[in-house]
């Protein structure tokens, strides 16, 4: 069974089945930074980008892995119209902690870490794109954005 910690909130939330999920990541992490400003009447237009940098550790074994992942999105489009930062800071947060119950609750014992952080990200960047279009969760590749560190202990539930 699988336990989880995104970032040390101190917040604690549960899923369905056999693996629990404990915390959350909050619109704090999210620092996007504005990489290219808004500059046409065409949509989408703008964006804005962050890179997290999460460790995953299993608790039995104790193996340790990293899941890094860039989240980018428009500033404007045409589903929503401008995209307010704060806005854009905890629908990213509350869809990635639902990316992440919904793909750890799915675990299996012995599943290697980095598939649950392939699973995740592919998961969430569908989330993110029904919610706003054009989002894009991919690698971390765009150059002067900040990079945002958090822990991810995966615990088995004795």
């Amino acid at each position: 069974m699988v336990a989880v910690l995104l970032a040390s909130t101190g917040l604690v939330g549960c899923v369905h089945g056999s693996n629990s999920v404990a915390g959350r990541i909050s619109p704090e992490h999210f620092r996007f930074k504005t990489v290219v400003t808004l500059d046409s009447q065409t949509l989408p237009d703008g964006w804005r980008a962050v890179c997290i940098i999460a460790r995953i550790t299993e608790g039995d074994s104790g193996a340790t892995d990293v899941c890094k992942f860039e989240v980018g999105l428009p500033l404007r489009n045409a589903q929503r119209g401008d995209v307010p930062l704060m806005d854009a800071r905890w629908i990213s947060a509350e869809l990635a902690n639902h990316a992440a119950r919904s793909v750890l609750a799915e675990a299996r014992p012995g599943e290697m870490i980095a598939v649950h952080c392939i699973q995740f990200k592919r998961r969430y960047e569908r989330m993110l794109k029904d919610e706003i279009a054009g989002a894009r969760v991919s690698e971390c590749r765009t150059p002067g954005i900040e990079t945002v560190h958090f822990d991810i202990p995966m615990e088995s539930k004795r």
